[in-house]
C-alpha cells in the first residue's frame, strides 16, 4: 500500500522536472568566470577548470581582436611529410602571424604577469563554449570576453590523420572541425592545467 501511496507524489516530481523551462535553470557560464587585472591588463579566469584566459582588444597591437594566425610548431615532425603548418601565414600587429610565434611574443611580453600562455587544446575551448547562445552568437559569455568573434579558433591539436591539418573551435555554431594549417584563424591563448574538463565527444 506504501507503495501506491508514493506513486502520485513521484510523478507530480517527475512531471515537475520535465516541464521545467530550460531558461530557468541556471547556465554556468553566467557565473563561473571572473576578471584578474595584473598591471592594467585584464585576464579571465575559469573557477570550474581554474584556467586563465586571455582576453583581447580592439586596440592595435598584440591582442588584437582582428588578429589571424595560420597553425605552425617548428617542433613538429617534418621529414617525408611536414607536420609543421604555415609560418607567418595570418594577418596580424605586433609578432609574426603563426600561432607558434604569437605564443612566443605573448609570453615574451608577459601578458597579465605570466610566461606561461599556450595554445588551448579542444577540451579547454569547449569549456568555455555556450552552445546555448548559439542562436545569437558567439558562443562565449561576451561579458568577460568583450571583442570575442563568431568564428574559427585555432586550437593546439592537431588532426593526426592527415599531416597538414588541425583543429579548430568554431564560436558561430559551438562545435570543433577540422581545417587546414595554412588557413589564417583567430587564436585566445590560455594558461594552467584544469582541474576537471570535460572532453568534447568525436
Amino acid at each position: 500500500m506504501k507503495a501506491l501511496t508514493l506513486m502520485p507524489t513521484l510523478m507530480c516530481l517527475l512531471l515537475a522536472s520535465c516541464s521545467r523551462d530550460p531558461a530557468d535553470v541556471p547556465n554556468p557560464h553566467d557565473t563561473k568566470f571572473e576578471t584578474v587585472t595584473v598591471a592594467a591588463e585584464t585576464c579571465v579566469l575559469d573557477t570550474s577548470t581554474q584556467l586563465l584566459w586571455q582576453t583581447k582588444t580592439s586596440e592595435s597591437g598584440l591582442h588584437n581582436t582582428a588578429n589571424t594566425y595560420s597553425w605552425y610548431d617548428p617542433n613538429e615532425a617534418h621529414g617525408e611529410l611536414d607536420y609543421r603548418g604555415l609560418e607567418n601565414g595570418g594577418d596580424c600587429e605586433g609578432s609574426a602571424c603563426d600561432t607558434w610565434h604569437y605564443v612566443q611574443a605573448v609570453n615574451d611580453a608577459g601578458f597579465c604577469g605570466h610566461h606561461d600562455w599556450r595554445m588551448p587544446n579542444k577540451d579547454e575551448l569547449f569549456s568555455v563554449s555556450d552552445v546555448r547562445r548559439a542562436s545569437t552568437p558567439p558562443t562565449m559569455n561576451t561579458v568577460f570576453f568583450p571583442n570575442a568573434r563568431s568564428a574559427e579558433y585555432w586550437s593546439g591539436n592537431d588532426y593526426s590523420f592527415q599531416y597538414d591539418t588541425a583543429w579548430a573551435w568554431n564560436f558561430e555554431l559551438g562545435h570543433d572541425r577540422v581545417d587546414w594549417k595554412k588557413e589564417p584563424k583567430f587564436v585566445r591563448l590560455v594558461r594552467g592545467t584544469a582541474s576537471q574538463l570535460q572532453a568534447v565527444k568525436e
